[in-house]
């Protein structure tokens, strides 16, 4: 009798379970988040707690009159852990109202066991007791043996709570728990398989926007038979501008690509990903030349088995050009577009074979670049370099290789060339340049030959070419820079007459100040040189300042003031006026320092460059310029009178005033 009593009571309670069980399993069948943010949701939660609540409590397990036995316990205990406070609290308050209309004896314990576990499911959700046990299955039995535990506390407030406790004590310390644990389970992979949808679908929103956020890639799957499996935004219009198709899923990506070449490529490239091989390509494109795209092949697997392939493309046309402008500039002069030194150090290991005998080698160089550069300005020099290269591009094209290895050095290399046919080609060349001229100046080249023709190293050949160059250069150099000098001179003279005068006027002063000085012949005549080149630097100053009518400004001082640094650039580079150079760099130093370039003092400046310098003084005063009128000569001996000393040497001061006194009738 007493076990038909327990199996009934074990049944009953089993029943009661199952609908719980039921419930909860038709909750997990939704999409309800238990950790909703929403209140109203929230509130909606509570209410249909309540009603489960009173749907359980309907199909208890009676011990006696007044004393019903459900799994209310395990219904409050997991709501509190998992849908919070308001859900807990509308469903606890449905769940009393119905104990408490239901009477009995056991009403104080029914409504205790709903506060208890209500309360302690709580407690374990917002002091997070989840984190103390790991495993899922454990935590869940733990806490159902918890929220029976206080249920069977509740129930001490039954009337007879022993007999109650003795009888109800297997089933809530035994079936409950594992009732509570399977429950919690449930819940939490429900719980689970939410927040994986919603983290899946922010991905998928995340990488669409992402994918379709580019327009400048195209993106797109496809399957083994190379259909469209997936693509962006981007390759779906790309295919719309060039083939007018509306792609979709399924399509035959390469029925879609109309040029044969084209359509083998992507083929080839396809076929080889789906046997596994992640590679880049780039490739220009069969329709248009000159434009080129990458693109990434990448198998995709499903386990271990390739299904498909991703293709990453995109357009590197740009890139292709920057990178071809590197190699170019690696091995090209910017300037003139010939080889440069680094090219012609790797080929030349190249075209040194047995193949290439007899190998001519050419070396140049260009006369007077430098005072190019500093009469006319380092454009004029470019000019020159450019009008050189032109000759040797169009003399060895298609014969060699020319390069420009420094700044006016050539070199060129001719394999099955002897010596008097590159000697032919290279003295055509400099008879060519002769006759032409930049800036009045004729264009000089210095060259030598030499040839290999066994199995002498080509550095000796080389080294031969080179001292071959530098001994016409010995000849030739002088005597271009010193025609270049007086090229140079009559520029500035044609474009300002004026200097021309001035510089006949200062001359002849120098040469009465020089013989009263009992200078010898050969020095009276650096002088004269010095008084006709003291501003030969000027031809590098812009005429518009030369000739400005109006006050300098400070910046066109500074300009103004460069001419005697450019005049000694230019005339140190001929040996044969070496010696008057720094005469000219010094012709507007001052005798008490405080002159230009240098600053230098008294007799720390050379005499010649004094006596210049009172000249110059005076002949600029005695002439009218563009911003002032003429001083008469009274006014000038003032001028030299009250600057003796500071400005001029004073002994060569009064020297120079009194050959003015003595020739005044003649100025």
């Amino acid at each position: 009798m007493i076990l038909d009593d327990f199996i009934k009571i074990m049944i009953d309670l089993l029943n009661n379970a199952i609908i719980l069980l039921a419930l909860v399993f038709l909750y997990a069948a939704t999409n309800y988040d238990t950790d909703t943010k929403y209140k109203s949701k929230r509130i909606i939660a509570g209410f249909v707690v309540g009603l489960s609540a009173i749907f359980v409590m309907s199909n208890p397990w009676q011990l006696s009159e007044g004393l019903f036995f459900d799994t209310r316990s395990v219904l409050f205990g997991i709501t509190g852990v998992f849908f919070g406070l308001i859900p807990t609290v509308i469903g606890s308050i449905f769940g009393i109202i119905y104990r408490i209309y239901l009477g009995g004896g056991g009403v104080y314990a029914g409504v205790a066991t709903i506060l208890f576990t209500a309360s302690f499911g709580l407690i374990w959700r917002y002091l997070n007791l989840n984190q103390y046990i790991h495993n899922r299955y454990l935590r869940y039995y733990a806490l159902g043996v918890i929220l029976h535990v206080l249920t069977l506390l509740a129930f001490t407030l039954t009337p007879d709570p022993a007999e109650v406790i003795r009888n109800t004590m297997p089933a809530y310390l035994g079936l409950f728990p594992l009732i509570t644990m399977i429950i919690g389970v449930v819940i939490e992979n429900q719980k689970d398989r939410l927040f994986l949808n919603i983290e899946i679908k922010k991905q998928r929103t995340l990488l669409k926007a992402s994918l379709d956020s580019t327009t400048t890639m195209e993106m797109y799957a496809l399957n083994k038979d190379i259909q469209y499996i997936a693509f962006n935004e981007f390759h779906r219009k790309q295919m719309k501008n060039f083939y007018d198709i509306d792609i979709k899923e399924g399509d035959d990506y390469l029925a879609h690509i109309e040029n044969p070449q084209m359509r083998l490529r992507l083929q080839r490239n396809i076929l080889k990903a789906l046997d596994g091989e992640i590679f880049m390509d780039t490739s220009e494109v069969e329709v248009t030349p000159g434009k080129y795209i990458e693109e990434r092949f990448t198998p995709i697997m499903d386990e271990d088995q390739i299904v498909g392939v991703t293709i990453f493309s995109y357009e590197v046309t740009d890139r292709k050009k920057y990178e071809a402008s590197i190699l170019y500039l690696s091995y090209n002069d910017a300037l003139t577009g010939l080889y440069n030194r680094r090219y012609y150090q790797e080929k030349l290991v190249e075209m040194d074979i047995k193949e290439t005998i007899p190998l001519s080698v050419i070396q140049c160089d260009i006369n007077g670049l430098k005072i190019m550069n500093d009469a006319f300005g380092h454009q004029a020099g470019d000019e020159l370099l450019i009008e050189v290269s032109k000759a040797f591009k169009q003399a060895f094209f298609d014969k060699g290789m020319v390069c420009r290895i420094g700044g006016d050095e050539f070199i060129a290399i001719l394999p099955n060339y002897s010596y008097q046919q590159a000697s032919y080609i290279v003295d055509k060349i400099k008879q060519n340049l002769e006759t032409k001229s930049i800036n009045g100046m004729s264009i000089s080249i210095s060259y030598g030959v030499s040839t290999k023709t066994g199995d002498e190293a080509i550095e000796d050949v080389i080294r031969t070419a080179e001292e071959q160059m530098y001994k016409h250069k010995l000849f030739e150099v002088s005597s271009h820079r010193n025609e270049s000098i007086k090229t140079i001179l009559n520029t500035l003279h044609e474009k300002n007459p004026r200097e021309e005068r001035h510089s006949k006027r200062v001359s002849d002063l120098c040469m009465l100040i020089g013989k009263k000085l009992n200078m010898k012949n050969d020095e009276l005549n650096q002088l004269k040189a010095i008084s006709n080149l003291h501003d030969i630097g000027k031809i590098a100053i812009d005429e518009a300042i030369l000739n400005k009518p109006g006050k300098l400004t400070p910046e066109e001082w500074e300009v103004i003031k460069r001419h005697p640094e450019i005049g000694y650039r230019i005339i140190s580079t001929s040996p044969e006026y070496a010696e008057i150079a720094y005469d000219i760099l010094s012709h507007h130093e001052k005798y008490d320092g405080t002159g230009y370039p240098r600053g230098l003092k008294g007799e720390q400046i050379p005499i010649r460059a004094r006596i210049i310098s009172i000249a110059d003084a005076f002949d600029a005063m005695v002439s009218e310029r563009p911003y002032r009128k003429s001083l008469t000569v009274e006014e000038a001996v003032e001028e030299i009178k009250k600057n003796a000393g500071t400005q001029f040497d004073p002994k060569l001061a009064k020297i120079f005033l009194d050959l003015i006194a003595k020739n005044q009738l003649q100025l």
